[in-house]
């Protein structure tokens, strides 16, 4: 029960790493307003969460995280719905490539950046205000990826996006550390989630043997992580425990960058 009295947001929620972190935070003992675009997904997520814990406090709100507007109702509705507002897993993103610099595809990178940095920034904004107002220690942790660390072929809106992702943790950090408030982001490498098999599927195709190659040159431990992997970090980091951690860039790769392998979307 490390997040026991906390209330918290997840964006993303709908799956992935999004699903297996409000899975684990609820199991921690947090309240959760669960933000995704997808209705569908969050009743699918919800509906897991309280076949496992009956008693579970979650909410689901229809959150396009490109809408300053959106998100600003939506957090301070779940602020208002819970009394307070204590931690946040800013993970809603999406895969943009944007093509090779030479003929680099312009609106890809405005449609990265507006999800995959600007949402994180809004959320952060708005979250932050509410902690502050809560009068609490607070925690917020941002998806962002290996691909933020390292350069991509072909990736560069997604590369970019996740770099800024990490310089605004950073920030934060040294905006926020004096009120209380805890920023951190994440970098997971090669997950097993519908967005990083779609990459293997549309890579490899039915090709088990191919893609286990390139699995194994990816990193070390030659398999994708799990999503509950990624969920008991955010877990930790979001928790008490985590006390002095605030402005990092962790990622959760399995050897990944310890490597010499390219790495592309």
């Amino acid at each position: 029960m490390l997040l026991k009295n906390k209330v918290g947001i997840v964006t993303g929620a709908a799956s992935g790493m999004g699903r297996a972190a409000s899975i684990r935070l609820v199991r921690e003992g947090a309240k959760l307003g669960l933000f995704d675009i997808s209705e569908e997904g969050l009743a699918g997520t919800k509906a897991e969460i309280e076949a496992q814990f009956p008693d579970a406090e979650v909410i689901c709100l229809k959150v396009d995280v490109s809408s300053e507007e959106e998100v600003k109702n939506a957090v301070e509705h779940v602020s208002g719905h819970f009394g307070k507002l204590n931690i946040a897993f800013n993970n809603a993103g999406i895969l943009s490539g944007g093509g090779p610099i030479r003929d680099v595809d312009t609106a890809e990178w405005e449609r990265s950046f507006r999800i995959n940095f600007f949402g994180g920034l809004y959320c952060s904004k708005y979250e932050a205000q509410q902690m502050l107002k809560s009068g609490e220690p607070g925690s917020i942790v941002l998806n962002s990826s290996v691909g933020g660390l390292i350069g991509t072929a072909g990736g560069s809106a997604y590369s970019c996006a996740k770099a800024a992702l990490i310089t605004l943790a950073k920030s934060m950090a040294c905006d926020l550390s004096a009120d209380g408030i805890r920023t951190n982001a994440i970098c997971p490498g090669q997950i097993d989630t519908p967005m990083y098999q779609g990459i293997l599927t549309r890579r490899f195709g039915d090709d088990a043997e191919a893609k286990q190659r390139f699995l194994n040159l990816q990193n070390p431990q030659h398999r994708l992580g799990l999503a509950e992997e990624v969920a008991a970090v955010v877990a930790f980091l979001l928790s008490d425990e985590a006390s002095h951690i605030t402005g990092t860039a962790l990622p959760i790769d399995g050897g990944h960058m310890a490597t010499n392998a390219a790495y592309s979307v």
